[in-house]
């Protein structure tokens, strides 16, 4: 793969990891709101509580999400991107099109 392609998928991961920031923080201020209300009754208290833990589960896809866009920064850094972490083999340019923080290639996904 040649360096300015290379450099195309940086940008889309970069962007990828501004926005899936932007929601983690929308979505904590969120909980932290719903949990915060003063004096709720018994089914708002509830309804708080099942929201919150709703948002902490997209909060944890969020963080999985994260972390999987750093990884792909990383062997960008490295010079190993596009190369599958199982058998060493090159992915796919489509498939890191369609999944751009993807470490392994089609054979090795499953």
């Amino acid at each position: 793969m040649d360096n300015q392609t290379v450099q195309e998928f940086r940008r889309t991961l970069l962007e990828r990891r501004s926005t899936l920031l932007q929601r983690w923080r929308q979505a904590l201020a969120d909980e932290n709101e719903l949990l915060a209300e003063r004096e709720p009754d018994w089914e708002d208290a509830a309804a708080a509580v099942t929201a919150a833990s709703v948002l902490a589960g997209v909060g944890e896809a969020k963080r999985n999400a994260l972390l999987r866009i750093q990884s792909s920064l990383a062997r960008i850094e490295r010079g190993t991107y596009g190369r599958c972490i199982v058998c060493r083999g090159e992915i796919a340019e489509d498939r890191l099109r369609a999944v751009p923080d993807t470490d392994r290639c089609g054979l090795c996904v499953s």
